[in-house]
C-alpha cells in the first residue's frame, strides 16, 4: 500500500488580477475635459490596477476630477478608497475581480466555501479525474491528537487508505462491466462517479474561485472568524494575506490578529462594506 499525500494547510495562489487600459481612461477623460493628475502614480504602482480602477468608479459617481487647468481637489488616492469603505460605498469595490487557485482543501471545505454565493467556482470533477492516487486533507482537530493520541491518528489515516484501496477496486470491477460502452472516456466516468462515493470528505480538491474587492472583504470577515471551522478560516486568512501585501488599500480597516489557542484570525473595522 503507497504513502498516503496529505496536506495541513490550504495552499492558494493568486492568479489573475484587474488591469487598468490607462489610455481609454485618458480619452474618457480628455473628451469630458477632465485631469486627474495623480494617475500618473499609476504607472510606478506596478500590479495596483485594482485599487485605480476603484478610485475612478468612485469618482465617476460624482465626477470628482478636477476640470482642465484647476488645481486637484478632493481626496488623495489612498484616502478615497479609504473614504468609500469607511462611508460602506461597497459597490464601488465590487469592479475589481480578482482570481485565485486554491488546492490542498478537502471536499467539506468546498461544500462550505460554494454556498458563499459571493464567487465563481470552478472545481475539479472527481468524475473525469481519478481519484487512485488522491490525496487527503488533515482535518485540525486530527492534527492536533496526532502526538497526544495517536492510535486516534492511526484509525484515522489507516480509514482514508482504506477508502482509496476500495475506490481502486471499484473502479477497476465497475470499468470492466462497462466494456460494452464504446467510448472509453464514458466507461470511466461512469466507474468514477460510483466509485467516488466511497471517498471520505477530507479528500483533497482544488478549486479555482474568482471574487471581487467586496466579496472578498465579506469573506474575510465571516470565514476568518474565530467562530469559523479552523480549515477554512486558514484559508480566509491566507486569501487576506496575499490582499494585504499586494493591495492594502482593498482592505483597509482590517487586520490579523493571534488568538487565544495560536491560531490567527481577521478583525475588521468596518464591517458589512
Amino acid at each position: 500500500m503507497s504513502e498516503l499525500k496529505l496536506f495541513t494547510n490550504p495552499r492558494i495562489e493568486l492568479v489573475g488580477r484587474p488591469h487598468m487600459d490607462v489610455v481609454a481612461v485618458s480619452r474618457f477623460l480628455e473628451e469630458h475635459g477632465l485631469e486627474w493628475p495623480e494617475l500618473e502614480k499609476q504607472l510606478s504602482l506596478y500590479g495596483r490596477d485594482a485599487e485605480w480602477l476603484i478610485e475612478e468608479a468612485g469618482r465617476g459617481c460624482y465626477v470628482s476630477w478636477p476640470k482642465e487647468g484647476e488645481e486637484p481637489k478632493g481626496r488623495s488616492h489612498d484616502d478615497h478608497i479609504k473614504h468609500l469603505i469607511e462611508v460602506q460605498h461597497g459597490a464601488c469595490i465590487e469592479h475589481a475581480n480578482f482570481n485565485f487557485m486554491v488546492w490542498g482543501v478537502s471536499r467539506t471545505l468546498t461544500h462550505e466555501l460554494v454556498r458563499h454565493r459571493i464567487a465563481s467556482y470552478s472545481q475539479l470533477s472527481q468524475r473525469y479525474v481519478d481519484s487512485s492516487d488522491c490525496a487527503f486533507v488533515v482535518p485540525p482537530g486530527i492534527q492536533e491528537i496526532k502526538d497526544t493520541k495517536p492510535h486516534i491518528y492511526d484509525v484515522w489515516l489507516k480509514h482514508c487508505q482504506d477508502s482509496q484501496e476500495l475506490y481502486k477496486t471499484l473502479t477497476a470491477e465497475l470499468s470492466e462491466m462497462y466494456q460494452d460502452i464504446e467510448s472509453k472516456l464514458e466507461r470511466r466516468k461512469k466507474a468514477r462517479q460510483a466509485a467516488r462515493s466511497v471517498l471520505p470528505g477530507c479528500t483533497e480538491t482544488k478549486i479555482f474561485v474568482t471574487m471581487n474587492a467586496r466579496a472578498i472583504r465579506h469573506f474575510c470577515e465571516l470565514r476568518a472568524n474565530p467562530a469559523a471551522d479552523l480549515e477554512i478560516r486558514k484559508l480566509a486568512v491566507a486569501m487576506f494575506d496575499i490582499m494585504s501585501e499586494r493591495f492594502p488599500l482593498i482592505v483597509h480597516g482590517m487586520k490579523k490578529v493571534e488568538l487565544e489557542d495560536g491560531t490567527f484570525g481577521v478583525e475588521s473595522e468596518f464591517r458589512k462594506v
